[in-house]
């Protein structure tokens, strides 16, 4: 009689600690919620008073130019896009989400800019073929010299995923936050370090080999070749590695570079800030854009 009680209370701890680790993720949900929600109605009522302002103005005796007309408008339809993308984004938050409270903060003190959000939405982030079909997060890029990342938000401080340029895709916020954080540039010793711990980033395969993109970018980019040396069958740097790499600083902008790497006659990978190039015609499209 002894033993069945004792099995009926193991039992009933096991499903009382079942609960408890349920409730904690819903309540996790429901905080990411309730501040996606705060956070929108800020952008909301940003919006709603540029409009009154706008109205006020077409009203008065002497409204404003039409120069400055276009940049309010202009301005109006940018907080529009990001009320648009964010509240998309943040609809798709779950208990597996990264909860990154200072990222904001972190972003601003340690040297990274925002680069614009239009286009970003354009590349699907680095995520299992299980999920390519939601695009869940609100997808926010920076720089900080070559360096680039990329982040989904599902909240103002919770993230899906994250795309580095240096570390390929991040799914833990120590990780992410160690990155941002690093000093400026990474070490080479940082670097080895974080490509030894991450995840075996993935890529999107490309359709042309390494020597095919460095022949086309040696003609179209010319002197813009940064880096050109080995390395292993995941990209990192390696003096006796079986692959190639070079990383191309863009002419007319320094700060836009391509990260390429390949082994042999296997189709090659190449990269950019905003995330990974997914054709060659694509390629011919970046590169023809930014000489």
């Amino acid at each position: 009689m002894t033993n069945d009680h004792s099995t009926t209370l193991d039992a009933l701890r096991a499903e009382l600690d079942r609960e408890r680790a349920r409730a904690d993720s819903l309540e996790t949900v429901n905080r990411v919620q309730a501040g996606s929600l705060t956070g929108l109605a800020r952008l909301a009522e940003e919006l709603r008073c540029q409009v009154a302002d706008l109205h006020d103005d077409a009203l008065s005796s002497r409204p404003m130019p039409v120069q400055g007309l276009r940049n309010v408008t202009g301005r109006m339809d940018g907080l529009a896009e990001t009320l648009s993308r964010a509240a998309r984004g943040y609809s798709g938050a779950r208990t597996t989400d990264m909860i990154y409270p200072s990222v904001d903060d972190d972003l601003r003190a340690h040297g990274w800019t925002p680069r614009p959000d239009r286009g970003l939405d354009g590349v699907l982030p680095p995520i299992p073929i299980t999920e390519l079909g939601d695009r869940r997060g609100y997808a926010r890029g920076w720089h900080r010299g070559p360096q680039w990342i990329t982040l989904w938000f599902t909240g103002p401080c919770a993230l899906a995923y994250a795309d580095i340029s240096d570390h390929g895709r991040l799914t833990d916020v120590d990780a992410v936050r160690a990155v941002i954080t690093s000093r400026r540039p990474l070490s080479a010793e940082a670097l080895m370090k974080w490509v030894a711990a991450r995840q075996q980033a993935h890529t999107v395969p490309f359709d042309a080999s390494y020597v095919r993109v460095f022949a086309h970018l040696r003609s179209s980019w010319g002197g813009g070749l940064v880096v050109d040396d080995r390395c292993d069958e995941h990209g990192a740097p390696a003096p006796d590695g079986p692959g190639k790499r070079s990383v191309w600083a863009c002419p007319s902008d320094p700060d836009f570079r391509l990260y390429v790497w390949g082994i042999g006659n296997k189709p090659a990978h190449v990269r950019y800030w905003a995330g990974p190039v997914v054709d060659m015609a694509h390629l011919v499209q970046i590169t023809g854009h930014c000489r």
